[in-house]
């Protein structure tokens, strides 16, 4: 096999204080400032989530970026948010702010940024729009905009409380337009998980021990309301959300959906009522994507990432590898930068994982989930990538990984 790159899924972005200006309408701008001039005097950093080691300018700096990850073989990125205006908790990827009209208006900015950012480096970023569902018909509007100037899916809200759940009907035209403009929907780890107080070693814990839960929650959510059905050809990708709880989850919805209705003690009403026709793992195999980020051979066994997903009430599932995708997680304190290569050829070392299975999770699934033209990328990839057998000939051991 020939000379082989990744498309990382994770990747995080934002604009500096001053950049993020040119992207508000007049009239927020005397709100805008004020929020910077109280953040200066709180001496809050231009930063979210960063590795100490990278310049805080590789959050928006194009060519700084591509100059680091190209240095790790990375020659493509789906890129979430590191930090939005506004934003009341400092570390929400997203932003989050107690204003619904500056909610919103800090999205519009970053989209319009992020946009901009994508298109300095055409065919080699996805950025994910946000998008809130609050409000159905806008969200749609979104969509179809986040198509039109070129991003590359998008992101999934958090579900606040008194939010809409995602197998509410209300919101199938949300899907439809992700069906109809070919855009994949990616729910990022911890999105929705509460900011608990007081902030501290135990409030950081709580948050790592329940982050996958409320990330994992639009899964068994858009299964079990028959989304899938109603939309066969709607993208679900989870990033960044840990992978250990995706089997156990898959295989307790089949287990409870292979005893039948009677268990429910009304089994008429509940058989009528059912929208899905399938088992959970066949909408996996179907719909559902892992972007196991920051990636290491811890996350999974990768003999689970070789195998198939398992026939209907096995009792065997394994995420597949058709369904599993590479993150660097860059810039993020948690990220495998700069020691990406070694955790492809921890990957690679393992019996289980052939060539094919590798180009597949390294980036040939991202390619067909997020829509990379890898034709238009071979010559970078001929230009950054790697060979395998040369990243198995090197050393294996990592020293800085977050497992």
């Amino acid at each position: 096999m020939g000379r082989m790159a990744i498309i990382s899924v994770d990747g995080h972005v934002k604009a500096s204080r001053t950049i993020y200006r040119q992207y508000f309408e007049n009239r927020y701008l005397d709100t805008f400032d004020y929020w910077v001039r109280s953040q200066e005097a709180a001496d809050v950093p231009d930063a979210g989530n960063l590795q100490p080691q990278l310049n805080v300018e590789s959050q928006w700096d194009s060519q700084l970026r591509l100059r680091d990850l190209e240095s790790q073989g990375v020659v493509a990125e789906v890129l979430f948010p590191n930090g939005l205006p506004f934003g009341d908790r400092r570390f929400e990827d997203a932003g989050f702010s107690h204003d619904h009209d500056l909610d919103r208006q800090a999205r519009l900015a970053y989209n319009r940024w992020l946009a901009d950012f994508c298109g300095e480096t055409p065919g080699r970023r996805a950025g994910q729009a946000l998008v809130a569902f609050d409000d159905v018909e806008q969200a749609v509007g979104d969509i179809h905009w986040a198509k039109e100037h070129g991003l590359g899916g998008i992101m999934m809200p958090a579900l606040e409380p008194g939010g809409t759940f995602f197998f509410d009907p209300v919101l199938d035209p949300v899907w439809a337009a992700c069906v109809d403009v070919d855009l994949p929907i990616s729910q990022h780890g911890g999105t929705g998980a509460p900011a608990y107080h007081p902030p501290g070693f135990a409030a950081l814990m709580t948050l790592a021990t329940e982050h996958s839960f409320f990330s994992g929650r639009s899964l068994w959510q858009m299964i079990l309301g028959g989304v899938f059905d109603r939309f066969p050809d709607l993208r679900l990708v989870f990033v960044e959300t840990e992978a250990d709880w995706i089997a156990p989850a898959i295989e307790k919805i089949d287990r409870r959906l292979g005893w039948g209705d009677d268990w429910m003690g009304f089994s008429t009403h509940i058989g009528r009522l059912r929208q899905f026709k399938k088992f959970a793992r066949e909408y996996w195999a179907s719909n559902c994507y892992a972007g196991i980020s920051p990636f290491t051979a811890t996350q999974v066994p990768m003999e689970h990432l070789a195998d198939g997903s398992g026939a209907p009430n096995s009792g065997a599932f394994h995420i597949g590898a058709d369904n599993a995708m590479f993150g660097v997680d860059y810039p993020h304190f948690e990220s495998i930068f700069p020691e990406t290569k070694g955790h492809v050829a921890e990957m690679i070392a393992d019996p289980s994982i052939n060539d094919e299975v590798a180009a597949k999770i390294l980036y040939g699934n991202a390619a067909r989930v997020y829509n990379f033209d890898l034709d238009a990328l071979m010559p970078d990839i001929e230009r950054v990538g790697f060979d395998l057998s040369e990243i198995d000939g090197g050393v294996h051991t990592v020293t800085s990984t977050f497992r």
